[in-house]
């Protein structure tokens, strides 16, 4: 198999319920409302997201590029899923009645993102439970910018400066217009501003904590920093405090396959 892998897949960034313990609502996502995703069909991974309260907004920030992240609009988590194909993304919505009715149990807001067919890629070969730490970066589209451009930055940008430096674990996405049709449960709120939204996501794993920061001094990384300002006015990092692999429907692949 030849990496990157294309993939069509969804991905919500969410905020977990504010009247609840935090340790009540992680605990419910990853048991109970589990269980309910597990049973859709055409899944090939889904993989839950649990954000560190404290340990975000840490990507270096440039000219005209913001990395803090607001408090009052800070995620808690991320559900990322990958389908089949773009037509069974649409073909299992009409499954996940029970989901969606699920959702208020737990969530306060979900922001539902899907990516165009093939829009996301897996530079390496599915969930490893060797690699000790991963981060999500939420990035926004600069204004002006092609969505080519921003896509190009992403996947041959982000993904290829990360590969470059090192990183095991490594997948891109850019999404589709956000529109509120994959943005449907009730007693949820899905609010999501001009200002506080995200066109593109990158996650990555590497040993521990401390190489992250490594990571930020490597050659390939800091030249993508300093270019980051062409494509992007935002790029939030959370580091994972726990990621729950749920549904992995995908064949082992040799770690020797080329990564064209």
């Amino acid at each position: 198999m030849t990496f990157p892998i294309h993939t069509s897949s969804m991905l919500s960034p969410l905020m977990l319920r504010g009247d609840m313990p935090r340790e009540v609502a992680t605990t419910y996502w990853a048991s109970t409302h589990a269980d309910k995703v597990e049973k859709l069909p055409n899944l090939v991974e889904y993989t839950q997201r649990h954000f560190s309260t404290t340990d975000h907004g840490f990507w270096p920030a440039t000219a005209g590029v913001g990395t803090r992240i607001p408090e009052d609009w800070r995620l808690d988590g991320c559900a990322e899923l990958r389908f089949r194909s773009t037509v069974a993304t649409l073909m299992t919505a009409p499954y996940a009645r029970e989901v969606y009715l699920d959702e208020q149990n737990v969530f306060g807001k979900v922001i539902g993102h899907v990516t165009g067919p093939g829009g996301g890629r897996w530079w390496t070969d599915g969930f490893d439970e060797t690699i000790g730490h991963h981060v999500m970066l939420l990035l926004r589209r600069r204004s002006g910018v092609r969505g080519s451009v921003f896509r190009e930055f992403v996947h041959g940008g982000v993904g290829r400066a990360l590969l470059d430096a090192g990183v095991r674990d490594v997948r891109t996405y850019t999404f589709l217009p956000w529109t509120r049709w994959y943005n449907t449960s009730p007693g949820v709120c899905h609010d999501n501003p001009l200002e506080h939204r995200h066109h593109g996501a990158v996650v990555f794993g590497v040993p521990s904590r401390g190489a992250v920061d490594e990571l930020l001094r490597s050659h390939s990384v800091t030249a993508l920093i300093d270019q980051q300002h062409t494509a992007c006015t935002a790029v939030h990092a959370y580091s994972v405090e726990r990621s729950v692999p749920v549904v992995r429907a995908y064949p082992t692949v040799s770690k020797a396959s080329s990564r064209g």
